[in-house]
């Protein structure tokens, strides 16, 4: 009972519930001594420190643990986006290669049946018109539609050449039997000087890696 009431009356002066801790200790030589209420008080902070004190260290522990917990989901999260975009970026890839080898067939069957007028040209770009010819959409054209990485650079360099034959002036000339104006010569000349250029550096390179 009177633990009970001492209880009550250091919950009156700290505000707060009071454990009721055993007011035996040990002492010096082992022997069990009775503390006076100054000791008690002051044993009583102690424990209420202590416990206070831990609690802090459980939160703090707690608050570390959420802090850790929300880095490795905003990490996971990033990592599931960049996996994603990577996905989605390898699929975009598939599909202009699988559209670019679709324009290179239509591209090389057109000039198989090819009925020798100007108006059946088709022209190495990927819309195939005449006026959208100049050096970087040509080279694209036979870079993106040949694909020296797929098919090899020995390959390349072959299907280049054939390029070269198919655009050389005279070549054009003779096919369309003289019937040519000289804007459209001076086209089948840029053509034909992109072509060669692309073949001559594309060598030069392989020359140059095999020294």
């Amino acid at each position: 009972m009177a633990d009970d009431e001492g209880a009550a009356y250091w919950e009156g002066v700290y505000g707060q519930p009071i454990h009721v801790y055993s007011q035996e200790r040990v002492g010096p030589k082992g022997e069990l001594e009775r503390m006076n209420d100054d000791e008690y008080a002051a044993y009583v902070r102690q424990k209420m420190w202590e416990k206070t004190h831990q609690g802090l260290l459980e939160e703090r522990a707690q608050r570390e643990e959420r802090r850790k917990q929300k880095e490795h989901d905003v990490k996971e999260a990033a990592r599931l986006r960049s996996e994603m975009e990577k996905i989605l970026r390898k699929g975009e890839e598939r599909r202009a290669k699988k559209g670019w080898k679709e324009r290179w067939n239509m591209y090389t069957k057109t000039w198989e049946v090819w009925d020798g007028t100007p108006e059946g040209m088709v022209w190495p770009v990927r819309s195939g018109r005449r006026e959208d010819i100049e050096a970087g959409t040509v080279k694209e054209f036979y870079v993106m539609g040949i694909d020296p990485v797929e098919v090899g650079e020995m390959e390349f360099l072959a299907r280049l050449k054939d390029e070269r034959v198919r655009w050389h002036p005279d070549k054009i000339q003779q096919r369309l039997g003289g019937r040519v104006d000289q804007a459209l010569m001076r086209d089948v000349t840029t053509v034909f000087q992109i072509v060669d250029k692309l073949w001559t550096d594309t060598r030069s390179k392989q020359t140059a890696r095999a020294q």
